[in-house]
């Protein structure tokens, strides 16, 4: 596989401090042509979970050879692993924490490596910036054409999250919320296929915190303004929305919140 040039970038550093753009430089010192494009740095702070959701939402949607960099690293300094994979039609860099581990699943693992080899590397690593000194120069090296195979010794015991998986139980399906969007979107571990294949030709209702829902709907316009809906949203998940309004802050609900879905 060859690299595209292009570098996508995943974190939790948000935009009011230098940290993302210092990671964009990062990738520019190792190779001044790199394309490099963010994705978001908005993932909520140390949230491996949503940034591992969102991130697999994401990277399908670049072509073949796009080195993908992902940072949400709670753990940075310590005992964990700094990583690059080669899976599917892409390079995937981050820390072993699982940030990873859904988009792996899905793409199949060709080659794992832990970054090792100081050509790879920032002559100095801080104890609390691998995003800059570590994974920044792993990912712009490889975007540049530099061997896969160099970057250190074969890796195979990667971490993988525990994603919590809905349940069914009789006539109700249970699941939860896994990431609340900027809109506040709140997108379940439920999706469109189980929720399809759960309900198939009967009537159901979907329940969340004290509003039951008895439709999805095909779009936000379809409830008057302000209304909240239940939805299939963009990534293929049940959503619990709102037309031209917040849900989460409508329903006062966080990540973890459960949905259930009962047929009759």
């Amino acid at each position: 596989m060859n690299a595209n040039g292009i570098v996508t970038l995943t974190t939790d550093f948000g935009i009011n401090d230098p940290y993302a753009g210092i990671m964009r430089g990062a990738v520019l010192s190792a190779n001044p042509r790199a394309t490099v494009v963010d994705i978001t740095h908005g993932i909520p702070a140390h949230n491996i979970m949503a940034a591992a959701f969102t991130f697999a939402n994401a990277y399908g949607f670049f072509p073949e050879g796009t080195v993908h960099a992902a940072v949400v690293d709670p753990g940075v300094g310590g005992g964990r692993k700094n990583i690059a994979v080669m899976a599917g039609k892409y390079y995937f860099v981050g820390p072993d924490n699982g940030i990873l581990s859904i988009a792996l699943a899905r793409e199949g693992i060709l080659s794992i490596r832990e970054i090792s080899n100081p050509a790879f590397l920032r002559d100095i690593i801080s104890n609390t910036f691998h995003g800059r000194d570590v994974f920044a120069p792993c990912a712009g090296m490889l975007s540049g054409g530099s061997s896969f195979e160099n970057i250190g010794p074969v890796f195979t015991d990667y971490r993988k999250l525990s994603y919590p998986q809905p349940v069914i139980e009789r006539d109700t399906l249970t699941g939860e919320v896994l990431v609340i969007d900027s809109f506040g979107n709140m997108v379940t571990n439920i999706t469109e296929t189980l929720f399809r294949s759960f309900t198939g030709s009967r009537s159901f209702e979907v329940y969340f915190a004290s509003e039951r829902f008895t439709r999805l709907a095909s779009k936000y316009e379809e409830v008057p303004a302000g209304k909240p809906l239940a939805i299939i949203g963009s990534t293929g998940h049940l959503e619990l929305s709102m037309s031209s309004g917040n849900a989460a802050e409508y329903f006062m609900s966080a990540a973890g919140s459960v949905v259930s879905v009962r047929r009759s």
